[in-house]
């Protein structure tokens, strides 16, 4: 649905004409159309909503994101955590002091019907970190197995608890066609368990990927022996601290996947890619601005480092991964220019 502005009837009491000529379309001073003190009355509403929500502890009854299962051992949790006797106090980001620093919940489905699996896990994961990081360093299994299923596209997929797998399958299912006649070499950069590689493999010739997060590695080699695929390499490694020999253990690529997190690509990952001039990128991003960054240096370059773009944007798609959420998820299509 589109929607378009007809006319105004009454503008906004703090409704000022911009100063400048651009500012619509600029992007650098996005609040020109808001009367100044305005302006700084919201920041100080921004400022102060920051402050007293941090390290505060919020009772949640019930989830709309999570499955009926997982909402009970929410409120069990919750119990737990108000019990001083069991010792399971919440992490206070002041003092550092506490137990329950993060809760994660997740639910994978049952292969054969399809409904979420009954509880499978429990693993305490040990996070020594006073930042914000939500997984540590350690992890051990206090019940059950250690891995989720979860089935996408004719797949088996066994995550782990410190694996990152997309949370909208459905969504994940419409995000990525492939056209192509099978003697494709792919390349599955940030590959996690295997979740595109995977699903790609049998209509290609090879598929390599590679993570820096061991536990995914392992359940995407895994995933690859459970699924009767034999065309599928995984490698553990720091794309993000990839050496001049990168690249050697494989024959060159037809088409490259790439499916960074927040931060985008690294600048020498992009080097690499534009020395390397695979036919196709399929760039797969969580935000915006640094799909924007990234496919602008891959297709006109960095000037200032004398680097050159050699690809030309075929297509891009938003997903809505997070529905209800500012959060947005992008494919983008790029061919050798």
């Amino acid at each position: 649905m589109q929607v378009q502005k007809m006319k105004t009837i009454t503008p906004h009491w703090d409704f000022v004409n911009a100063p400048c000529e651009y500012a619509s379309y600029c992007g650098g001073c996005k609040t020109q159309n808001l009367l100044y003190e305005a302006q700084v009355r919201a920041k100080e509403q921004q400022v102060s909503e920051l402050i007293t929500h941090v390290g505060k502890v919020l009772t949640i009854d019930k989830c709309l994101l999570q499955s009926e299962a997982t909402n009970k051992v929410l409120v069990v949790i919750q119990d737990g955590w108000r019990d001083s006797e069991l010792g399971l106090s919440p992490y206070d980001v002041h003092t550092h002091a506490g137990f329950l620093k993060h809760l994660m919940l997740r639910s994978g489905s049952d292969v054969k019907t399809g409904l979420t699996e009954l509880m499978v896990s429990i693993v305490n994961n040990v996070n020594t970190s006073v930042g914000n990081t939500s997984l540590g360093e350690e992890e051990y299994i206090l019940y059950g197995k250690r891995t989720i299923t979860e089935t996408l596209r004719g797949i088996t997929f066994q995550i782990s608890a410190n694996s990152f797998f997309q949370t909208n399958t459905h969504q994940v299912n419409s995000s990525i066609d492939f056209l192509g006649d099978g003697s494709e070499i792919v390349l599955d950069l940030f590959c996690g368990t295997g979740t595109i590689g995977l699903t790609l493999a049998r209509k290609v010739k090879h598929v390599y990927g590679y993570e820096v997060v061991p536990q995914a590695i392992s359940d995407a080699c895994r995933n690859a022996e459970q699924n009767g695929i034999h065309n599928a390499t995984f490698v553990i490694g720091d794309l993000n601290k990839i050496s001049d020999s990168f690249g050697t253990e494989f024959p060159k690529p037809d088409i490259v996947i790439s499916d960074p997190n927040r931060p985008g690509m690294h600048m020498k990952l992009i080097q690499y890619l534009l020395k390397l001039r695979a036919k196709r990128i399929v760039y797969v991003s969580c935000n915006p601005a640094t799909c924007a960054r990234d496919l602008d240096y891959l297709c006109h370059g960095v000037a200032e480092k004398d680097i050159k773009g050699c690809y030309k944007l075929r297509s891009l798609q938003p997903v809505d991964m997070f529905p209800h959420t500012p959060h947005i998820e992008c494919v983008a299509l790029l061919e050798l220019d």
